[in-house]
């Protein structure tokens, strides 16, 4: 029944179960782990009415489902975003099986109501389970902190967080570093999230590629491309301890970024005109094996900074700076637009690139 399940052949295990059923030898029927495996296999493939209808069937025969076969159904309704059927089955759990949920069943709603922007309902659940005297588990603060991030509610976070510190029985890791860091960044409070990231190397912790990633989020929200640039040197230079294995007493660990960090710094730059640092962020990416949304950053430059360099009104002194114009030609001439490399003109037609002689 496992090998069918492995291979998506459902209809096979449900077959399985009905010749299990139709042995003479009652040491052959269907028990406990049987029917949990063709509830777990029916879940899989989102049918959970049928998957609910085998938990009736176990106990119109007389096989009790266990707390393990709950959670399974009950992760099931969670993901195909069947709340209230999730509700109904943690109630039932308790006043009809007699199985009383534990933090694992407590995790899975809460995760659930969280697909759907609940929080609300997440934390009662969760006080919920601690008025039980079931003890949240690392995964329990977490989500929990996930679901005030998400909502916009960066002191919620920290007050969770500052409950799981004070948790002995629980264990703080990088993943509730980086939702506290994610929850003010979502609001673009890059200060508070910037704070709260040397509290993280003072407790131990090095930021990864999603603190990172959380941070470029932040920044880009609030606007602030000057600390997209501080970001990028930090960054650099952990790619080059990965590249180069570089390493002193005093470095950081080696990175290896991914698209969403390089890609939400090189959006930035570009926006603010920082076209050689840009340059820096793209070849980067293409080392990596990352490929740059050239047609983005297209976009983003004709929109913004096409006449940077070429209008009349402006001034003089703008016109002069020819490191930054270098740059900007430099940029063009990555992107395959006209530049003074090839001496042409160009404007935007119908979201079309024309050149001329």
């Amino acid at each position: 029944m496992k090998g069918y399940m492995k291979e998506g052949r459902i209809s096979d295990v449900v077959r399985m179960l009905e010749a299990m059923r139709q042995q003479t030898d009652s040491s052959s029927h269907p028990d406990h782990v049987t029917y949990t495996t063709v509830i777990s296999a029916l879940v899989k493939v989102g049918a959970m009415e049928r998957a609910r209808q085998v938990l009736t069937e176990m106990a119109r025969v007389g096989v009790p489902a266990n707390r393990i076969t709950y959670n399974i159904l009950l992760k099931g309704y969670c993901q195909q975003i069947q709340i209230e059927n999730a509700k109904e089955l943690i109630k039932e759990m308790s006043s009809s099986a007699g199985i009383e949920p534990d933090v694992v069943s407590y995790n899975i709603l809460i995760d659930g109501l969280i697909l759907i922007d609940d929080s609300a309902g997440a934390l009662e659940y969760f006080n919920e389970m601690r008025a039980k005297g079931i003890a949240p588990s690392k995964v329990s603060y977490t989500t929990l902190m996930k679901a005030f991030a998400s909502s916009g509610q960066p002191r919620l976070v920290q007050k969770v967080f500052d409950e799981m510190l004070k948790d002995p029985r629980v264990k703080v890791d990088q993943v509730a570093w980086n939702m506290l860091v994610e929850g003010y960044c979502k609001l673009g409070l890059v200060e508070e999230a910037k704070k709260t990231v040397q509290r993280m190397r003072e407790n131990g912790f090095y930021p990864n590629v999603a603190t990172y990633r959380s941070l470029a989020n932040g920044i880009a929200v609030a606007r602030k491309p000057g600390e997209a640039l501080l970001l990028w040197n930090e960054v650099k230079g952990r790619c080059k301890v990965e590249k180069e294995g570089v390493s002193s007493a005093t470095s950081l660990p080696p990175l290896i970024p991914d698209e969403g960090l390089l890609d939400t710094l090189a959006d930035v730059c570009v926006r603010a005109a920082f076209f050689k640092k840009a340059l820096e962020i793209v070849v980067c990416m293409e080392e990596y094996g990352i490929s740059p949304n050239k047609t983005k950053y297209t976009r983003i430059y004709v929109e913004m900074h096409s006449r940077m360099f070429t209008s009349k009104h402006a001034s003089k002194a703008r016109q002069d700076r020819s490191d930054r114009k270098k740059a900007a030609e430099a940029f063009k001439f990555w992107l395959g637009l006209p530049n003074s490399y090839y001496g042409s003109e160009w404007r935007l037609e119908a979201d079309s690139f024309y050149a001329t002689d």
